[in-house]
């Protein structure tokens, strides 16, 4: 494979989910990874990069600290205990919570999201951290955690917003939004992302919009029988658009209108989920453009 055929950090990024900076963290300071280079310096990844990417990913999912996958993926040997950096981390964000330390708590957030996939950080380290801090006489550090990762995340998901030509998912918080937050973040295509949820009498405008692919109700609460029956009216326009709820408070017990589809699972699994629908839409519209062409 010579350079024109090989991948470009972008395409490797979305093919492998690890964000482009993490990549080049993996490479330039933990020397996991060598890309080639063109004659400009920009790097070129083969099929060889990309499988040991995913042996990278598969030791970071079991635990094992970065600074230690080199070792183990030369020696090509199972280490002994995996203790993974996330009790760690959460003690070192208690005890910067616990100072008002916000710096370096922000330093930690840094060093984290510059080392692991922005997946492994939330489900290792925010969401187990979220829920130490829900224990009474912790309420105001949860406050003070919440509020942070809230400003971390909007400008991400400012820029993760479709532009005038992309097609997009309207991801809306229901109660809690930072569940809904971190599923934005995590998606594979671009979204939307309301923290307020929307009655569903008033989004009648946005369900016949050419670009929306769908929408995407992130339950980080239990709405109440009211709230639903603003939220979902038992009826809803035919619009042809995904119609999906997810999230920590999707239960056995919460009631749905009938063209409200249910999505259990993590966030990589409805991201991936939201991913295939986009593209089956894609599809969908490329060969109704050809079938225009005279």
């Amino acid at each position: 494979m010579n350079t024109k055929e090989r991948l470009t950090i972008q395409a490797v990024s979305r093919r492998c989910g690890v964000n482009p900076v993490t990549l080049r963290a993996w490479e330039r300071r933990y020397g996991l990874i060598r890309p080639a280079r063109t004659e400009r310096g920009h790097r070129r990844y083969n099929e060889a990069d990309v499988a040991r990417i995913r042996s990278i990913l598969a030791w970071l999912d079991r635990g094992l600290p970065i600074s230690q996958v080199r070792a183990v993926l030369e020696r090509g040997e199972a280490p002994g205990a995996v203790t993974g950096p996330w009790h760690q981390a959460m003690e070192e964000a208690r005890v910067a919570l616990d100072d008002l330390n916000v710096r370096r708590l922000e330093q930690l957030f840094r060093r984290l999201t510059g080392d692991y996939p922005l997946e492994q950080v939330v489900n290792g380290w925010c969401e187990p951290l979220r829920s130490h801090l829900q224990m009474p006489g912790r309420i105001a550090a949860r406050a003070l955690f919440d509020s942070f990762l809230r400003q971390k995340l909007s400008g991400p998901l400012l820029a993760a917003a479709p532009s005038r030509r992309q097609h997009g998912w309207l991801v809306m918080a229901v109660g809690d939004p930072l569940p809904a937050m971190f599923q934005a973040a995590l998606s594979e295509v671009p979204v939307w992302t309301l923290v307020l949820p929307v009655a569903g009498a008033e989004l009648g405008a946005w369900l016949s919009h050419s670009h929306l692919d769908g929408l995407l109700w992130v339950l980080g609460e239990h709405p109440g029988r009211r709230q639903s029956n603003r939220l979902w009216p038992e009826r809803m326009p035919d619009s042809g658009l995904a119609l999906w709820c997810c999230g920590p408070a999707l239960t056995g017990e919460l009631r749905t209108p009938e063209w409200l589809t249910r999505c259990p699972g993590g966030f990589a699994e409805v991201a991936g989920a939201m991913s295939d629908w986009s593209a089956t839409m894609a599809a969908g519209r490329a060969d109704h453009a050809s079938d225009l062409v005279p």
